[in-house]
């Protein structure tokens, strides 16, 4: 793969551009959206896992007095609050990461396209040139642009910092700047 050679004074990063009155209301449905299943996918995890121990436990249930009983409900719903536990954190981190996005704007970059790869997971994530040789804009996107946009395009990308969401990205247009 031949380094494309970048001129760094053709690169422009505009920042804290307000958000629109949409793209606040689509922060705030991801906000309600977020959590939503968490309690009944953790409660059908839990169950497999209960399940699985059953199954593995089934000769020696005969053995069981009451307290082992309760004491194997007590690890069930201690494994359910440590989990839930997590889930809550986790969105936690995404609720400050929207709420300063929504406080700072998005940016809005005019640059070229240094690399693009795909994760194991199937994410796609396309680097960015920033203003200097060392700064580099990683952002995921959906595989459509990941598909249309080659290494050594110039692109206009409008994105939020914060969280790291593409909100939309286009070929870079010479006469309308």
């Amino acid at each position: 793969m031949a380094k494309t050679s970048i001129d760094y004074s053709q690169i422009e990063l505009q920042e804290h551009i307000p958000l629109t009155e949409e793209e606040i209301s689509s922060i705030a449905n991801q906000k309600q959206d977020f959590f939503k299943h968490v309690p009944g996918v953790l409660i059908l995890v839990i169950l497999l896992m209960v399940l699985m121990a059953c199954y593995l436990l089934k000769d020696k249930f005969h053995d069981f007095k009451y307290y082992h009983y309760l004491l194997f409900s007590g690890i069930t719903l201690v494994l359910y609050a440590f989990l839930y536990g997590i889930m809550y954190l986790v969105y936690i981190y995404f609720v400050k990461n929207w709420e300063k996005d929504i406080k700072s704007g998005k940016n809005r970059l005019i640059s070229v396209i240094i690399s693009r790869h795909k994760t194991e997971n199937d994410e796609y994530i396309i680097t960015f040139s920033g203003r200097s040789r060392k700064e580099k804009i990683r952002l995921p996107v959906s595989k459509a642009d990941y598909l249309d946009y080659l290494v050594g395009t110039q692109v206009v990308v409008v994105y939020l910092k914060h969280s790291k969401t593409v909100i939309s990205i286009d070929h870079y247009n010479h006469s309308t700047h």
